[in-house]
C-alpha cells in the first residue's frame, strides 16, 4: 500500500493537506512509511517571477479567480510573501534519499506557513535541512550546484503524464486518484478499497481499514 503525494511548498493547500496527514500519523492511523512525496513545481525556475504578489501567483497557476483566492488566504491566514522554491524542492529530493522526507517536508511547510520565513534564503534552508538530520556536506552541495535539478522537472513530467493538473494531489496504491484537500475520513476510505491488497491497518473513528484475514 502507498499514498503518492504531489506537492508544491507554495501551494497553501497543500500545506493544509499536510497537516492533515500529521495528524492521521500523530493518531497512528497511517503509518508515515507508506507516505511517497512526488514533487511538482508549480513554475519551473527559469519561468518564476518574484515580483508578483502571492495572490496573483496563486490565482495565475492554479486557474482560479484573484478574488477567490484573496477570500481563501485572508480566511485561512495562509498568505505569505512569494519567493522561489527551486532549491527547497531540490533539497526535497535529498530528504527522500536519506528516508527523511515526512520530516523535512514537515519542517518546510511549518517554516514557510506559521513561521513565514524565506527559504529561497540559503543559509534559512541550510539550516532547515540540517535540523532534520541531512548530512552537511550534502547539503552543501544540493544548494551550490544542479544536483536533483532534474530530478525534480522528471517528477513534475512523471505527474503530468499520470494525471496530475490540481494540487494537492494524492494517488492510492497507484489506482485511486483524490484531487484537491481530502480529509481523514476520505482518505481512510480509498484506503479501505484497497484493502485486499495490503495488510496494514488504518483506523479513524468508525472508518477502519483493516488487515486481511487469510
Amino acid at each position: 500500500m502507498t499514498i503518492e503525494f504531489y506537492l508544491d511548498y507554495l501551494c497553501p493547500k497543500c500545506y493544509l493537506q499536510h497537516k492533515i496527514i500529521e495528524s492521521m500519523v500523530d493518531h497512528k492511523s497511517i503509518d508515515p512509511n507508506l507516505i511517497i512525496y512526488r514533487s511538482f513545481e508549480m513554475v519551473d525556475e527559469k519561468d518564476f517571477d518574484q515580483s508578483i504578489a502571492f495572490a496573483d501567483f496563486i490565482s495565475k497557476y492554479k486557474h482560479l479567480p484573484k478574488e477567490e483566492v484573496v477570500e481563501f488566504l485572508k480566511g485561512t491566514n495562509l498568505d505569505i510573501k512569494l519567493f522561489p522554491i527551486h532549491h527547497v524542492h531540490k533539497m526535497f529530493h535529498l530528504a527522500k534519499r536519506h528516508a527523511l522526507a515526512y520530516a523535512y517536508n514537515q519542517s518546510v511547510f511549518k517554516a514557510i506557513y506559521e513561521q513565514h520565513l524565506d527559504l529561497s534564503d540559503l543559509d534559512i534552508l541550510k539550516k532547515l535541512s540540517l535540523s532534520v538530520g541531512l548530512p552537511k556536506d550534502e547539503v552543501e552541495q544540493v544548494l551550490y550546484t544542479n544536483k536533483y535539478s532534474n530530478a525534480v522537472i522528471s517528477n513534475k513530467e512523471n505527474g503530468l503524464l499520470k494525471g496530475v493538473h490540481m494540487l494537492p494531489f494524492l494517488r492510492i496504491n497507484k489506482m485511486i486518484k483524490l484531487e484537491g484537500i481530502q480529509d481523514e475520513a476520505i482518505i481512510i476510505e480509498a484506503l479501505n478499497v484497497e484493502q485486499p491488497k495490503s495488510n496494514h491497518e488504518h483506523c479513524i473513528g468508525e472508518h477502519c481499514y483493516r488487515k486481511r484475514v487469510n
